[in-house]
């Protein structure tokens, strides 16, 4: 009796070894479970294309190869498909992840899920989605997703894919030549206050502290000149004050910093004292802005302040929500940088703040990606670099005391691997939580 081979194993084979074409394509290892396979038909160990390193972490993998025909609910854009009771039983006692490979030999397709992402309620119904589950290379990161132990703490995969550029949340400050240092008649600046504000001209980036006043101007020139000893101020060499190790020399420094910053950018940006936060402010109640700067690639514009009506309430309020961030001055060596921490800040109609601030700014980070941050990191930078500026057209002027401290971009870092963070709403278990969500249904503008 002659032995035969059937269609179907041919069939098979030829899924598997396309399956395995692809798997080599993306620079991982597949092996072949052979002739005393029970329900998964190889293993995928991932492994680093650019080191060549094997990283042990391994992948079952299940090939379904189809001649022809349309899967179940088929369109143009997902399908779905049924997994047998008995093989998700089986693949559910396995101590790696599994996938199901579906292979269609007239197109020569090929889509991929993980079996245990079956729909709620009927968990052998898989549900494809024919742009994000295709199986190719592009989907490395993900599949190297699937390896991550969630049940135990710190465990990390390393991403697969290739190399970015980071932006340096930091830029490098220019401090001026010279420093004015003279004593004052009062030991603190709350005590100097009221008397400065009885002057023409007055101004607010210096600092008293025990009766010392310190200032990157001249204050003979201005209103400060009421709350200095004239005769004792003197301009020093800035190094010599910033640069030396003395706590309070390197405390007033900061503050310095700080309240120069705040000074150049008051046509743009508010203080807000206890939260030590830098906000765009609002040109109006219940008006939206855009800010205009210079991106890494050409001129563009961000909406810094928005404002959100209450949709499921019309007849109370919304909120407004402004771009926000956080300098923090830091020395570095010889060298003093600024640290750009963006957040976000929230007001009712752009002037009153809002009585539940960090349940809108949890919803607002908890949708934030990469790029998002890179963007706002991007936009923070310009504008910093942009108020050390002097202006002269028809429209704004500045005089050269209002620009005393510059900021200098850090060039990029390579990396030498990417961020795969398209990859956790798809794996992360958590990922329904942290799709966004009505505010108002929480009563947080009521």
């Amino acid at each position: 009796m002659t032995k035969t081979v059937s269609d179907n194993q041919l069939l098979g084979e030829l899924g598997e070894t396309a399956v395995k074409k692809i798997v080599l394509e993306t620079g991982f290892i597949y092996e072949q479970r052979g002739r005393l396979e029970s329900g998964v038909d190889g293993l995928i160990e991932l492994r680093d294309p650019k080191s060549g390193a094997a990283l042990g972490k391994l992948l079952g993998v299940q090939v379904k190869a189809t001649a022809e025909g349309k899967y179940i609910r088929e369109s143009d854009k997902s399908f779905e498909y049924t997994l047998k009771s008995k093989d998700l039983d089986y693949w559910r006692k396995y101590n790696i992840p599994v996938i199901i490979v579906l292979w269609r030999q007239s197109d020569g397709s090929a889509y991929w899920q993980d079996v245990s992402s079956g729909l709620r309620g009927d968990e052998r119904r898989l549900k494809f989605d024919k742009a994000d589950d295709v199986f190719d290379p592009s989907g490395a990161d993900r599949l190297a997703a699937l390896t991550i132990d969630r049940r135990t703490p710190g465990v990390h995969i390393p991403p697969l894919n290739f190399g970015e550029s980071a932006i340096v949340n930091m830029m490098r400050v220019r401090l001026p030549d010279e420093i004015f240092i003279s004593t004052s008649p009062f030991g603190f600046r709350g005590d100097a206050i009221p008397d400065l504000l009885k002057q023409r001209n007055p101004r607010f980036d210096w600092v008293i502290q025990k009766r010392r006043f310190v200032s990157f101007f001249d204050p003979r020139e201005f209103g400060t000149r009421a709350i200095v000893d004239l005769d004792q101020v003197e301009a020093v060499d800035t190094k010599l004050f910033t640069l030396n190790d003395d706590l309070d020399d390197m405390n007033c420094t900061i503050d310095l910093l700080r309240r120069t910053l705040s000074r150049q950018t008051r046509d743009q940006l508010s203080f807000l004292k206890d939260e030590r936060l830098f906000h765009f402010h609002a040109l109006g109640e219940n008006k939206s802005r855009t800010y205009k700067y210079a991106s890494a690639v050409k001129d563009t514009s961000a909406r810094v302040v928005s404002y959100y009506p209450n949709k499921k309430y019309p007849d109370k309020p919304g909120y407004v929500r402004h771009h926000a961030a956080s300098f923090r001055f830091e020395r570095l060596g010889d060298e003093w940088f600024v640290v750009i921490d963006p957040t976000f800040y929230f007001t009712r109609n752009g002037f009153v703040p809002h009585p539940f601030p960090g349940a809108l700014l949890a919803g607002k980070k908890r949708l934030e990606r990469n790029a998002a941050v890179r963007g706002q990191v991007i936009m923070w930078q310009s504008l910093l670099a942009e108020s050390c500026k002097q202006k002269n057209d028809l429209f704004e002027k500045t005089n050269a005391s209002d620009v005393l401290v510059g900021f200098e971009h850090l060039p990029p870092i390579e990396l030498e691997k990417a961020v795969p963070e398209d990859t956790w709403e798809r794996t992360d278990p958590r990922a329904d939580e942290m799709k966004p969500a009505d505010l108002f249904d929480e009563g947080l503008a009521a």
